[in-house]
C-alpha cells in the first residue's frame, strides 16, 4: 500500500535535519581539535631548573647542636617554633628508639622546613646511626639510617710517675680512654692509694672510621696493669650478642660487688682511725671511715647498687647520703655540696651511679668526701675489705673464651700493628 503523500514529506524533512546535525557535529569536532593543537603548539618549553630552583628556595634546612641542659621540647618549640601538638608526636616517635633523657650536649637535630611547614626531622648522637622522621598527610613514618663504618685496633701502653692522668697525657693517650682503663680495673685497683712510681700498663682500643674519618673511640679490648709488681688482666668477651664484660685471663669477671673507691684520682687526706686528732673540735676521737680530699664538685659514685635509706642534712656531716646495698653492707657519704637530681629516701641506685658531689658542709676544713663502710652495725676500714668473689665466665663459653684471649694476648706482645675488623667480628656497634 503506497504511503500517502503528506507522511513521506514529513519523513524526508526529519531525514535531512539529522544529516544536518551530524554534519554540524563533525564539523565542530574537527574544529575544537584544530583549536586545540594550536593551543598546544602555541605553550612554552618546560623549564624544568627554573621549577627545580623554586621548589629549592621554598626548602629550608637547619642543623641545630645541642647545648648543656637543652631538652628537644624547648628546641622544637621555642627555638623553631614547631607546634606543640607536632612536636608531642615526634617526641613520642623518638621515644620509641632513643632515650630522649640522655640527649647530650653535641648531639645534632636536623631540621627541613617546606614552605615554613616542617617535612622532616632527623636527630643523631653518633656519626654511624641517625633517626629521620617523615611529616606527612598520613603521620609521622620513620627510618633508621646506619651509616658504614670501620674498626681498626690500635694500642698503646705508659708508666705511673705521679698518676695515672697526668701519665696517659705525657703518653699522648686520650683521657678518655684512660678514664675507661682505670673503669675496668676499679674492682682491683684503688687508684687513689695503691699506685707507685713505676707501675706500667699497656691495652688494646678500637679506632672506629666513618666515610674514611676518625669518629671515636671504641672498647678497650684488652688490658694489662702491673701495681706493685702484682700483674692485673682484663679481656672484653660477650657472653651473648651485645652483652659483654670483663674478665681476666681465667675467666673469672673483673666486676665485684663493690667498687674499690667512691671516688676517682685524688688523695686520702685521713684514713680509718680510732684515736684522730679532730682538726676543727682539737680533740682524739675515732675517725671510722675514709677522708677523700677532692675538689668541691667532684662526682661521688655508689660503691654497689643499693637502696636509699637516708639523704639530707645530718649534723657535722652536712649533706649526707646512706645507702643499704643487702642485709649485710651499708655505706656513707658525707659532706656533699649537692646531690645529684631525682634521688630521695627509697630511691634504688647501681654501681658506679653518681648520686652526689664533694663539698665541705657540715664540719670540715676544706673540700673532701667523708666515705665509711658498715659491715652490719660495725663500721671497718673499707681499705682492708675484700668484696665477695664473683661468678666465673660459663664452662660452655670457656673454649671460644681463651681463643679469643689468645689473639689479644698476641697483639699485646706486638710493639707496633694495624688491625682492621670485619664487621662481625668483635665490635658490635
Amino acid at each position: 500500500m503506497p504511503v500517502p503523500f503528506p507522511l513521506k514529506m514529513d519523513y524526508l524533512r526529519k531525514e535531512k535535519w539529522i544529516i544536518f546535525l551530524l554534519l554540524s557535529f563533525t564539523f565542530f569536532v574537527y574544529l575544537r581539535a584544530k583549536t586545540s593543537q594550536g593551543a598546544l603548539k602555541s605553550l612554552p618549553a618546560f623549564d624544568y631548573l627554573n621549577w627545580k630552583q623554586d621548589i629549592i628556595l621554598q626548602e629550608r634546612n637547619i642543623e641545630h647542636t645541642f647545648r648543656k641542659n637543652e631538652s628537644i621540647y624547648q628546641v622544637l618549640i621555642n627555638k623553631y617554633k614547631i607546634h606543640p601538638n607536632l612536636t608531642q608526636e615526634l617526641v613520642k616517635n623518638l621515644k620509641k628508639l632513643v632515650a630522649i633523657n640522655k640527649i647530650r650536649p653535641n648531639d645534632k637535630l636536623y631540621l627541613t622546613f617546606f614552605q615554613n611547614n616542617l617535612k622532616e626531622l632527623t636527630f643523631s648522637s653518633s656519626p654511624e646511626k641517625r633517626y629521620i622522621f617523615f611529616i606527612t598527610p598520613f603521620g609521622i613514618k620513620s627510618l633508621i639510617q646506619t651509616i658504614p663504618c670501620h674498626v681498626f685496633l690500635a694500642s698503646a701502653k705508659g708508666e705511673i710517675t705521679t698518676n695515672l692522668y697526668l701519665s696517659a697525657l705525657s703518653h699522648n693517650i686520650n683521657p678518655q680512654l684512660i678514664l675507661e682503663l682505670a673503669d675496668i680495673f676499679c674492682w682491683d685497683i684503688n687508684f687513689f692509694t695503691d699506685l707507685r712510681p713505676g707501675d706500667k700498663y699497656q691495652f688494646i682500643y678500637e679506632k672506629i672510621y666513618v666515610n674514611g674519618q676518625f669518629s671515636r673511640y671504641g672498647r678497650i679490648l684488652a688490658a694489662k696493669f702491673v701495681n706493685q709488681g702484682r700483674c692485673f688482666e682484663a679481656y672484653y668477651f660477650e657472653t651473648s650478642p651485645g652483652k659483654g664484660s670483663y674478665y681476666d685471663s681465667k675467666g673469672r669477671p673483673l666486676q665485684k660487688a663493690f667498687l674499690k673507691a667512691p671516688l676517682r684520682y685524688k688523695r686520702i687526706s685521713s684514713g680509718f682511725s680510732y684515736h684522730r686528732r679532730h682538726p676543727i673540735l682539737g680533740i682524739v676521737r675515732p675517725h671510722l671511715g675514709i677522708d677523700y680530699a677532692a675538689p668541691t664538685g667532684t662526682p661521688v659514685e655508689s660503691i654497689a647498687d643499693g637502696k636509699i635509706v637516708y639523704i639530707g642534712w645530718k649534723g657535722d656531716y652536712g649533706k649526707f647520703i646512706k645507702i643499704r646495698h643487702n642485709h649485710r653492707y651499708s655505706s656513707t657519704y658525707g659532706h656533699l655540696s649537692r646531690f645529684a637530681k631525682g634521688l630521695k629516701r627509697g630511691s634504688w641506685v647501681k654501681q658506679g651511679q653518681v648520686i652526689g658531689y664533694v663539698g665541705m658542709t657540715g664540719l670540715a676544713t676544706g673540700p673532701h668526701l667523708d666515705f665509711r663502710f658498715l659491715v652490719g652495725n660495725r663500721f671497718i676500714n673499707y681499705l682492708k675489705f675484700s668484696a665477695p668473689p664473683a661468678s666465673p665466665l660459663p664452662k660452655r663459653l670457656y673454649l671460644s673464651f681463651k681463643k679469643q684471649i689468645a689473639y689479644y694476648q698476641k697483639l699485646l706482645e706486638t710493639p707496633t700493628f694495624q688491625v682492621r675488623l670485619k664487621p662481625d667480628d668483635v665490635w658490635k656497634g
